[in-house]
């Protein structure tokens, strides 16, 4: 009588590890960047900028292959299996506008913190042509974003530079904190202490005028920065 009890019982927990449902498995998150990239013209003033700041900050980082100068279209978490996808979406915008015949015009610096020191930009005019083109981006990629994504999304910081949990927040909200009527569109050229952008930022700036290269797809770094090229429309 023991053993056919102590059969049923062991039956009655089979049977509940059976029917017990598994989670499924949260997939890999990529953070990207949908991203115009500029011509000359603005690659030698954001160099210029570069240099400028690091000469305050040797610590900081050049601009370079991992850290490519760029005007934001829209970020986001997108799985990592859903990147080809992505892509295509993206090229099928491409294929409507004409990138390059879009004319960008800055207007001054801007910093955004990011503990005691702030990320530096080259602030673009959010022209009625750049918003339609985010837009149309942002319904692209729409349909593959994510959320919850963590460092594990982003390029690794070579220099060993913690990540700004704020950054994960910043891709996580980028649509609608930082698009259409909120759009701040800019070219990064750095990072320093915030006391001494302040400052940076009061100087005479000679306003230009520039065009794009064409839009890409890049996974992010550390501080927002366009680190690793993920494919090709151009």
């Amino acid at each position: 009588m023991v053993l056919c009890i102590v059969a049923m019982v062991a039956a009655a927990g089979m049977s509940h590890s059976v029917s017990t449902p598994t989670q499924a498995a949260k997939p890999d998150l990529i953070a990207i960047d949908v991203l115009l990239e500029p011509d000359d013209t603005m690659l030698q003033e954001a160099a210029k900028w570069n240099a400028v700041m690091r000469q305050q900050s040797p610590e900081g980082f050049k601009l370079d292959e991992q850290h490519r100068p760029h005007v934001t279209l829209v970020q986001r978490f997108v799985a990592a299996n859903d990147l080809d996808a992505v892509l295509a979406a993206v090229a099928g915008v491409q294929a409507q506008f004409a990138p390059n015949t879009l004319l960008m015009k800055t207007k001054g610096f801007y910093h955004l913190p990011a503990g005691k020191i702030g990320v530096a930009g080259i602030v673009v005019e959010p022209s009625t042509d750049l918003l339609a083109l985010q837009e149309k981006v942002i319904e692209a990629v729409t349909p593959f974003s994510r959320t919850g994504g963590s460092q594990s999304a982003f390029v690794p910081d070579a220099t060993g530079t913690p990540f700004d949990p704020q950054l994960f927040k910043y891709v996580d909200s980028f649509v609608p904190a930082r698009s259409g009527g909120n759009y701040n569109p800019h070219v990064t050229i750095g990072i320093a202490p915030i006391a001494w952008l302040r400052n940076f930022e009061k100087q005479p700036f000679q306003d230009f005028t520039f065009h794009a290269k064409g839009i890409e797809v890049y996974q992010l770094g550390n501080f927002g920065t366009a680190s690793k090229r993920l494919g090709t429309n151009k």
